[in-house]
């Protein structure tokens, strides 16, 4: 893990995640989206971490994988 935000390597489709959401106008003070990941979308070359689209649609860098 870099900084506390999970590696590309770590997640896979179907994972519980936390992420911040990516495309809404209020990201910056929305409280984390929680979801299955449908897809990687890219590494993590971003310093806000790797981002992925959830199951439900919604897009963003993962925060940390939820525990089952």
């Amino acid at each position: 893990m870099s900084g506390n935000r999970p590696d590309e390597e770590e997640l896979r489709p179907g994972m519980t995640v936390e992420i911040d959401q990516s495309n809404a106008d209020n990201a910056a003070d929305a409280d984390p989206i929680r979801g299955d990941i449908r897809a990687v979308i890219d590494e993590g070359d971003s310093p806000q971490g790797v981002k992925v689209k959830l199951e439900s649609g919604v897009t963003g860098y993962v925060r940390r994988v939820v525990a089952e």
